[in-house]
């Protein structure tokens, strides 16, 4: 038994050191996430997007493909004219949306703000009571704003960069953030996209499409399927106001 649980121990800690030292998609130059979308006399809705690299369209190759601008677009095609600004920031936990993005949301007046977050605590291993209070108040900052908020929290995890038995851990560790987050959501009445539940499948059964090339993060593909998500719980959301 001692010699198994070593072994497993051996094989994990050689697929962490694998995974860290995997070439993944460059941050840099970062995407220009922003745009204004629909007619120019539609009914003015402002769009702001808090996020990590996911928000900030790593994968997506150009902003056209990001899941930000996406949402953008679906959303002016009810007659309104969208104006988009992403503050997505690659690495960012839920830490640093506390300290850095949602403190700028205020000045944008924003109607709709989206949420997406969570895979990099996953990774980082922050504490779940972290993650929990931190996204609360996010959440109590964005509610005091006006605005619509709507929360996504970490994605299916289970990465095809990764190897067995770190897949496997890394998606039940990222479920565990994705609930903490929902979590803090729902007991605010803001609305939660079970991203996980509704995309993951579909990098599991077809990586090639979903992924880009790191099969980390996704592709325009993927993207395609975060939007098939999203959006119809931000039309509800706006809907219910």
């Amino acid at each position: 038994m001692v010699l198994a649980v070593v072994a497993v121990g051996l094989i994990l800690g050689a697929e962490v050191l694998a995974a860290m030292r995997r070439d993944y998609l460059p941050t840099e130059p970062a995407l220009e996430i922003a745009g204004e979308f629909g007619a120019p006399t539609g009914s003015h809705l402002e769009l702001v997007v808090l996020g990590d690299s996911t928000a900030a369209g790593v994968g997506a190759g150009t902003p056209a493909h990001a899941y930000p601008t996406l949402l953008a677009r679906r959303l002016a095609q009810r007659g309104r004219r969208v104006h988009l600004t992403g503050l997505g920031v690659s690495g960012a936990r839920v830490e640093d949306v506390l300290a850095e993005q949602a403190p700028a949301v205020g000045a944008l007046t924003p109607d709709l703000v989206f949420v997406g977050i969570g895979a990099n605590d996953t990774l980082h291993l922050t504490p779940l009571r972290d993650v929990s209070a931190d996204m609360g108040r996010i959440l109590d900052l964005l509610l005091e704003s006006g605005a619509t908020v709507v929360v996504a929290g970490a994605p299916d995890m289970r990465a095809e960069a990764f190897w067995e038995p770190l897949r496997s851990i890394t998606g039940w560790r990222g479920r565990r953030v994705a609930e903490a987050i929902e979590a803090e959501a729902r007991s605010r009445g803001v609305p939660v996209v079970p991203l996980a539940e509704r995309t993951g499948g579909f990098f599991g059964a077809d990586p090639e499409e979903h992924y880009s090339a790191d099969l980390f993060h996704p592709g325009p593909g993927g993207y395609e399927r975060w939007a098939d998500a999203i959006y119809p719980v931000l039309e509800r959301a706006l809907a219910e106001e």
